[in-house]
C-alpha cells in the first residue's frame, strides 16, 4: 500500500495493529463499531438474520444531529439501520468466495459521491479482503493486488477530502 505508506512516512497520518479475536462475524462487529459494546453470543446466531439495532448507536445519533449519511456495501449495515441513510446500495455478503461483487459495487459510487457535498457522513463497507482472507489466508496471492486495490480506493478519498 504505497500511498499509505507514504502518508506514514511524512507523518501526516498515523498506523495502529487492531486484533481482532474470533469469531469475526460482520453484524456482531458493526453492532460493537457502532454501540461500543462487546458482541454477545446471541449476535453471533443472529448474523444472517440481522433485525434493526435498538440500542443507542452513533448512526442514530448523527441521524438525531441532523447528518445525512450515504452508505455502500455490505447489506447488514441496511438491516441494523433501515432509516438511516440518505442514499445507499447494498450488495450481499453471504458468499464468501466473492472477492469483487461488494467491492466494485462501492467502489463505482466513489467518484461521484466526492465530488458532491450533500452529505456528512459516508460508510463504505468493502469486503473483498475479508473474504480474501477467511477463504485463503493472509499469505494468500490474492491479499496484494486486493492491498493495491484498497490503497487506490483510499488515496481516492484522501484526495478529495484532503487535498
Amino acid at each position: 500500500m504505497s500511498y499509505i505508506t507514504q502518508l506514514i512516512q511524512k507523518g501526516t497520518t498515523h498506523s495502529f495493529i487492531a486484533r481482532a479475536t474470533a469469531p469475526t462475524v460482520t453484524m456482531p462487529r458493526i453492532k460493537a463499531l457502532m454501540t461500543g459494546t462487546i458482541p454477545g453470543f446471541i449476535d453471533i446466531v443472529m448474523n444472517l438474520n440481522s433485525q434493526e439495532l435498538q440500542e443507542d448507536n452513533l448512526i442514530w445519533q448523527a441521524k438525531q444531529a441532523g447528518k445525512r449519511i450515504i452508505f455502500y456495501g455490505d447489506d447488514t449495515w441496511m438491516k441494523l439501520f433501515p432509516k438511516q441513510f440518505v442514499e445507499y446500495d447494498g450488495t450481499t455478503s453471504f458468499f464468501v468466495s466473492d472477492f469483487t461483487e461488494v467491492d466494485n459495487n462501492v467502489t463505482r459510487h466513489l467518484d461521484d459521491v466526492l465530488k458532491r457535498n450533500d452529505w456528512d457522513m459516508l460508510i463504505l463497507h468493502y469486503l473483498g479482503l475479508d473474504h480474501i482472507g477467511h477463504l485463503t489466508g493472509p499469505h494468500s496471492h490474492l491479499i496484494g493486488p486486493k492491498l493495491y486495490e484498497m490503497d487506490i480506493v483510499l488515496k481516492k478519498i484522501h484526495s478529495a477530502l484532503f487535498c
